[in-house]
């Protein structure tokens, strides 16, 4: 979509496309980590009784700290914090795919190598995107 403003124009409140993309994938990832991690904690406290539970308990526990961390991605993005939101996005792809199940940590490998093109973007049009406005 080119426009006499750069490669996206910008409307007031709206978020660049590939922002949107890169939020779409990490919401997505969260949500299967919480899936996982549910899943994981059921037949974990279960199977503490085998002493193999500790696996499935020490999973869940990760799954769920990956959603929470996907959420807490989306709101640097939100922020226009693409940076700092590409750096987190790293830390809990590597750690989804070792520990928390390799579905999320793809849907974040995903998402974070649409980063370089949104702070490719973002350079290219000097100050970048604005943050959007107050709710």
């Amino acid at each position: 979509m080119e426009g006499q403003n750069g490669a996206y124009q910008q409307y007031p409140g709206q978020t660049p496309p590939d922002a949107q993309s890169i939020k779409d994938m990490v919401k997505l990832g969260g949500l299967i980590a919480l899936i996982f991690g549910i899943i994981n904690l059921i037949w974990g406290i279960p199977a503490l009784l085998l002493l193999i539970g500790i696996v499935g308990l020490l999973f869940g526990i990760i799954d769920l700290l990956t959603w929470r961390a996907c959420k807490d991605i989306n709101k640097l993005i939100d922020n226009g914090q693409y940076e700092a939101a590409k750096s987190k996005t790293m830390v809990w792809m590597i750690v989804s795919i070792l520990f928390g199940g390799f579905l999320p940590g793809i849907f974040l490998l995903i998402a974070y190598l649409k980063y370089d093109n949104l702070t490719m973007m973002q350079s290219t049009q000097g100050a970048g995107y604005p943050p959007p406005p107050p709710p």
